[in-house]
This record gives structure tokens, C-alpha cells and sequence, in this order.
């Protein structure tokens, strides 16, 4: 008597890996389109308007020096141009994944219909 032993059946897997890809792919490609450029205009503004607003927040007692002020000014930049590339590498790396999950799906998909058809 044979053994049971269940084969496991991913058909549908791949199919769904590739799916996923291409939806993933889509979504990721199209927040990677419509990224901002922003000018050294926009990032001085930016780093301007940040500098007045942590400056109503200390209160009038607390404001800095004209030396500490250029210091925060950079600080203030460091942190924008940070927040600026942490967005672009998070759609970058989502973007890479799904690329990967079409890869793989789709790569699976063509050798199962090329075995297929070799039968």
C-alpha cells in the first residue's frame, strides 16, 4: 500500500505573486512619479518657516543666539533633507519588491506553461 503523502498544491500561487506584483508595482510606480522635486527655494523656505515656528514655541525668554540660530538652521535642514530621502527610499524599496513578486510569479507562471507545452 502507498504512503499518503499530500502534495502540496500551490497552483494558484504564482498567479497570485504575480498579481500582487503588478498592483504593487503599479501603485508604487505611480507615488514614485508624482515624488516632488523640490528646489533649494523650497528647501530655504522651508527651513525658514521651521526655524519661526520652533522659535514661537520656545517663547520670548528662550530665544537663541545668532550663532546657536545658524546652528538650528542646519539642524532644521538635516532633518528635512532626511525626511525627503526616507520617503523616496521607502517607495523605492516597495518598488523593488513588488518588481521582485512579478518577477518570480510571472518567471514561475512561463516555466509551468513551457514544461506544459513540452509535455
Amino acid at each position: 500500500m502507498k504512503p499518503l503523502t499530500p502534495r502540496p498544491r500551490l497552483h494558484a500561487l504564482p498567479m497570485i505573486a504575480t498579481a500582487l506584483g503588478l498592483g504593487l508595482g503599479a501603485y508604487y510606480g505611480e507615488r514614485w512619479y508624482h515624488l516632488p522635486q523640490y528646489t533649494e527655494q523650497d528647501l530655504q523656505a522651508s527651513v525658514e518657516l521651521n526655524l519661526v515656528m520652533d522659535q514661537e514655541r520656545r517663547g520670548p525668554q528662550l530665544q537663541p543666539a545668532p550663532a546657536e540660530r545658524e546652528r538650528l538652521r542646519q539642524q532644521i535642514r538635516q532633518e528635512i533633507d532626511a525626511d525627503i530621502a526616507r520617503e523616496r527610499r521607502e517607495v523605492q524599496q516597495g518598488f523593488a519588491g513588488a518588481m521582485l513578486m512579478l518577477l518570480f510569479g510571472g518567471g514561475y507562471l512561463g516555466l509551468a506553461l513551457k514544461k506544459r507545452g513540452a509535455s
